[in-house]
């Protein structure tokens, strides 16, 4: 570059208004990283008298018992049984130790899951799709739910 003839740079923004979809971008996307981190940590399962409260940052809902297919609840260890692992994510969020949202499973099912811990996970089928979720407490979750009906 020794023998440059002409050099400039781009012409500048003359308006800070300009910037204002690059700020969008970023407030956007910070609020999207923050809701992923507060879902990680705030998801939660919970059940009344007619329906499965699922309380998560944008896959919460709430299932009604009577969708329920009570005599398939049941706890598995998706390291041991690869029939409900995931196959495909179709809708969700997947980062290390955290899968959230909407799923194909190896079976082939619909699944609606929420994993950290892949041990120890309520497997509980709906007359729609399956629901995976890891809990410390999947028995004592299975007996109150089938002891409601």
């Amino acid at each position: 570059m020794e023998n440059v003839i002409f050099f400039e740079t781009i012409t500048q923004p003359k308006s800070i208004l300009s910037i204002i979809p690059i700020l969008i971008v970023i407030l956007v996307s910070l609020g999207l990283f923050i809701g992923i981190i507060f879902a990680m940590k705030n998801t939660s399962i919970s059940m009344d008298e007619k329906d499965i409260i699922i309380k998560s940052f944008l896959y919460g809902r709430k299932i009604s018992i009577n969708d329920v297919l009570l005599n398939e609840v049941q706890t598995v260890n998706l390291k041991q049984n690869n029939e409900f692992n995931v196959r495909i994510k179709t809708n969700g969020i997947s980062l290390p130790n955290f899968l959230s949202g909407w799923m194909r499973l190896n079976n082939g099912q619909k699944a609606l899951a929420f994993l950290t811990n892949r041990e120890n996970v309520l497997l509980m089928p709906t007359k729609n799709f399956v629901l995976l979720f890891s809990m410390e407490k999947t028995e004592e979750f299975i007996t109150k739910l089938t002891g409601i009906k």
